[in-house]
């Protein structure tokens, strides 16, 4: 659960700013999720690890730890070629943002 209150006074933004942030950041994300998507079946590890890894970059700025954590773990899978467990990684990847997408909504 993201504390909105918490995170605005945390980044020194507005609430309306950080749902603003959170918006751009959830069509980014949206976007390098739907290329790791195809980067797994392509088997393209880099791609994988470039996109999990800018994930990884913009949800710290936002103190979005475990979406920051899942993001790691793809990039190291990504770089051991670990093709099993980057699915499962993936999956909690996206159900994650996805909870990010609820909250927003909630508070709109």
């Amino acid at each position: 659960m993201i504390d909105l209150k918490k995170l605005s006074n945390n980044l020194g933004f507005e609430r309306s700013d950080v749902m603003i942030l959170l918006e751009l950041f959830l069509e980014s994300s949206q976007v390098s999720l739907a290329q790791i998507e195809d980067a797994i079946e392509q088997n393209r590890m880099d791609i994988i690890y470039k996109e999990s890894h800018s994930i990884k970059g913009s949800s710290a700025n936002l103190m979005l730890a475990d979406i920051v954590e899942i993001s790691k773990e793809l990039e190291v899978a990504s770089k051991k070629n670990q093709k099993m467990k980057i699915l499962t990684i993936y999956k909690r990847l996206e159900e994650a943002i996805e909870k990010v997408a609820t909250i927003r909504y909630e508070h709109v």
